[in-house]
C-alpha cells in the first residue's frame, strides 16, 4: 500500500484495506516540504522530510473510516482508510 504527497495533497486520498489484516503504508513525501502524516484514529504520527519515504505500520483494524492528514499544513485535504 502507497501514498504519495505531492502538490498540496495525498494520492490516492482514499485507500481500501481488510479489516482484520494488519498493513503497512508506504509515504512517499515527493514534494520539496516536510510534512507530518497523521491520524487520531490510528494513532500515528509521522514526519516525512522532502525526498524521503517512511513506513507505517497499521494493525488489524475493525471495518470502518479512519482519516490521515498533514498535521503540517491544515489546508492539505484529508485522506481516509476504508476497512471492509
Amino acid at each position: 500500500m502507497e501514498i504519495h504527497f505531492a502538490d498540496g495533497h495525498f494520492v490516492p486520498e482514499k485507500l481500501s484495506v481488510q479489516a482484520g489484516s494488519p498493513f503497512v503504508i508506504k509515504v512517499v513525501n515527493l514534494s520539496s516540504e516536510r510534512i507530518e502524516f497523521e491520524s487520531f484514529k490510528l494513532n500515528r504520527e509521522k514526519v516525512v522530510e522532502p525526498g524521503k519515504t517512511i513506513l507505517v505500520k497499521v494493525p488489524a483494524l475493525r471495518p470502518g473510516t479512519y482519516d490521515f492528514f498533514d498535521d503540517f499544513n491544515e489546508k492539505v485535504p484529508e485522506g481516509s482508510i476504508v476497512a471492509q
